[in-house]
């Protein structure tokens, strides 16, 4: 189960969305300072090269490994499948 002081690599794509790869899963994150963001990291079953070509990007920046906490804030909003 993710939590906010679950640990990630966050692929960033070029938008409002984060690709998070965890122990627990694949997972998107929204994030709110972008344009369309609403804080939200919901689970997908898409992994990093899947996510990609779904996207329809070439590739996504690596933003690193960090807690949830630490990158997405204390307000962030993890949902459930």
């Amino acid at each position: 189960m993710l939590t906010l002081d679950s640990v990630a690599d966050f692929t960033w794509d070029f938008g409002h969305e984060f690709h998070l790869r965890t122990s627990d899963g694949n997972y998107i994150w929204s994030d709110p300072g972008y344009p369309g963001g609403d804080n939200t990291i919901r689970p997908t079953k898409l992994s990093y090269s899947e996510w990609i070509v779904e996207i329809q990007i070439p590739f996504g920046r690596d933003k690193g490994t960090h807690t949830i906490r630490g990158y997405c804030g204390e307000d962030v909003k993890i949902l459930e499948e």
